[in-house]
């Protein structure tokens, strides 16, 4: 194998790193830039899920949009999104009951939507 050594040979090895560089900046601030309900969503979709297939009632749903609203921060109209887009990523049959949830006669107007705006 032959060692590159000469100043050509730096250069070279120099232009072929920026490129890479680049793309692992450009990587670096997207994450940075991620939404904080969308980090939730790809991190604990699935858990989401498995709560929903638990749920019997608007109220099981209610108290589990609570309880992420309580374990993350999130507002409860954030905790909210977090479960409809968690269901439309992860478990799409499970957008009835959410649906249902929300059309909801006994809901009262200050619950926040179970579900994105679309």
């Amino acid at each position: 194998m032959r060692k590159v050594t000469a100043v050509g040979g730096a250069a070279f090895t120099l232009s072929m790193a920026v490129p890479l560089l680049i793309v692992a900046a450009m990587l670096t601030s997207a994450v940075a830039l991620a939404n904080p309900v969308d980090d939730y969503v790809s991190h604990s979709g699935r858990d989401v899920c498995a709560a929903l297939d638990k749920a019997q009632t608007v109220a099981d749903i209610l108290r589990f949009n609570v309880t992420i609203r309580r374990q993350t921060g999130f507002s409860l109209k954030d905790a909210a999104s977090a479960i409809g887009e968690s269901a439309a990523t992860d478990c799409p049959w499970q957008m009835s009951k959410l649906n249902q949830a929300r059309d909801s006669s006994a809901k009262p107007a200050t619950w926040p939507d179970l579900l994105p705006d679309s």
